[in-house]
């Protein structure tokens, strides 16, 4: 046990010293302004047009791109930036004769894609004249009459639909590996909640049948899986964004290292390293529950949050009666045949899994976007900690109970119900206070809640959870004091276990929205 405390401890100090050595992050990453403006007219032909952006950038995908009045995809003979967050294009020929359409796509320091579009006017070019009329000129006699002006040229600009394509941004060819890494992103997010709540459930509250045991940690395993493929997967669609949505650049070297050398890289490597040590460090070794520390134990007697009583300790009740049984003083805390899972050196690797694919988001998303990076750093990490506690734990709370349903064993709802809501409470005071301050980081100001796809999405989730925190708190205010009383009431377990699995339902849905705000622009 000292060794996976030292493990712990080396691994913090190194995600630290990485967190301080990269970068520091702007506090705002997306479009601000350009020149020339949206929807303006220029009275001139544009040699050199201006994007300024929020932050530090870096063209990716298709990058710069122009729809000039001829209907010509253009690209500028030069593109500079002495900031990162300024960007000069350079053409040659002027843009004249018409609206120009100006379409961009950029990547943020977490390499995710931000693009967009505008369009301004610029003043039609006079008709260059014809052979016949330059002969025509050279017979008309001095003081005569000029030639008749040849009829007006009718312009040559694209139609209106055609230009309206081209802006619209969301049909563009890195769509469908955007949206594919939008999907893996969420399956690793799934896949790490899961192996690294799965983990601390099993180390902290799970006391029960060694089948039980058994299989969470197979859960952590099949998470740590999980977590390999949905990282792997989010390496292959971010290959394919910066090859302008060509899946042949997964064969460029260029673009394949600089996707590999970025903050993003980093955070798939920690992804894959952390989930392949998940899949094969949680090594099965189940012992009594009395030969073990017990963590719930004595975080009750430190703090005394959670339900049930005070302390707990061994519990004889093999002679209790199956219905009204008192609540003895070690009840229910553990039961005297109870096994549990004791880490072992032998599973510090899964001790170090749950740390990387944890600190792999300290890489990615708003943390290298978004405020002070250090603070953004800790809110982050306390926060995917604590949600991976409270919805890994829900979820491997309902399958053990289902587990047990199925295999017609005693439910032990009030155990699992009292020792789980220990951890649960301080994962759900952690998740709510650092969430508050990462909303505070990210939105510039609250109408940023309902005038942005970030804020609407940042609503959803907070739905979400208050739908799974408002079961936990029906559980843990009126279940849980109905089953002191009876514990063994089928009743009462059936529904238990039936509001625990709708939390479940809801945190997998706010596990979904978190995988959009992870990419999404504010």
């Amino acid at each position: 046990m000292r060794l996976i405390f030292r493990l712990c401890g080396a691994s913090l100090l190194a995600v630290i010293a990485l967190v301080l050595a990269a970068a520091p992050a702007s506090a705002h990453t997306g479009f601000e302004s350009s020149d020339p403006a949206d929807g303006t007219t220029v009275d001139a032909p544009v040699d050199t047009i201006t994007l300024v952006f929020t932050g530090a950038v870096e063209p990716t995908g298709t990058g710069f791109e122009i729809l000039d009045p001829t209907g010509q995809i253009r690209t500028p003979i030069d593109a500079t930036t002495d900031d990162g967050s300024t960007w000069v294009l350079r053409f040659d020929p002027p843009l004249s004769g018409g609206v120009v359409g100006v379409r961009w796509m950029v990547k943020a320091p977490d390499a995710h894609p931000i693009d967009g579009s505008f369009r301004f006017t610029t003043p039609a070019a006079a008709p260059a004249p014809t052979p016949e009329q330059d002969a025509l000129a050279a017979e008309e006699p001095a003081g005569g009459l000029s030639p008749t002006p040849a009829p007006a040229v009718e312009s040559q600009a694209v139609a209106a639909t055609g230009l309206n394509e081209f802006l619209d941004t969301g049909g563009d060819s890195a769509a469908t590996p955007r949206r594919i890494g939008a999907g893996a992103r969420m399956v690793t997010l799934i896949g790490t909640l899961v192996g690294v709540g799965a983990l601390i459930f099993a180390a902290a509250v799970l006391r029960g049948d060694h089948r039980d045991v058994r299989h969470v940690l197979h859960w952590v395993r099949r998470a740590g899986i999980v977590v390999v493929i949905g990282a792997a997967a989010e390496l292959v669609a971010q290959v394919a964004v910066e090859g302008g949505g060509d899946w042949s650049a997964l064969w460029a070297p260029s673009i394949v290292t600089d996707v590999v050398a970025s903050s993003f890289g980093i955070a798939v490597a920690l992804r894959v390293l952390g989930g392949a040590a998940l899949a094969s460090g949680a090594r099965l070794h189940i012992t009594h529950a009395s030969e073990v520390s017990d963590p719930v134990v004595a975080i009750k007697e430190l703090v005394g949050v959670g339900a049930g009583p005070r302390s707990g300790g061994l519990a004889d009740d093999s002679d209790a009666p199956r219905h009204g049984r008192p609540v003895g003083a070690g009840e229910p805390y553990v039961h005297h045949d109870d096994h549990a899972w004791q880490p072992t050196v032998d599973s510090a690797g899964a001790v170090f899994g749950a740390i990387a694919v944890v600190a792999a988001h300290l890489f990615d998303g708003h943390t290298v976007t978004k405020g002070d990076r250090l603070w953004t750093a800790i809110a982050d990490i306390v926060h995917v900690t604590g949600g991976a506690i409270w919805a890994g734990g829900v979820l491997m709370l309902t399958a053990v109970l289902w587990r047990r349903h199925r295999h017609g064993r005693e439910l032990r709802a009030l155990q699992l119900a009292v020792r789980f809501s220990v951890v649960a409470t301080i994962a759900l005071v952690a998740v709510g206070l650092t969430g508050l301050a990462l909303a505070v980081i990210v939105l510039d100001s609250p109408s940023e809640l309902w005038a942005t796809e970030w804020g609407r999405t940042l609503i959803a989730k907070t739905l979400f959870v208050a739908a799974a925190a408002a079961a936990g708190g029906y559980n843990h205010h009126s279940l849980i004091p109905q089953l002191q009383v009876t514990p063994d009431d089928p009743v009462l377990a059936h529904r238990f276990r039936t509001i625990v699995t709708g939390e479940a339902l809801a945190l997998i849905a706010a596990l979904a929205a978190t995988a959009l705000l992870m990419g999404a622009a504010s």
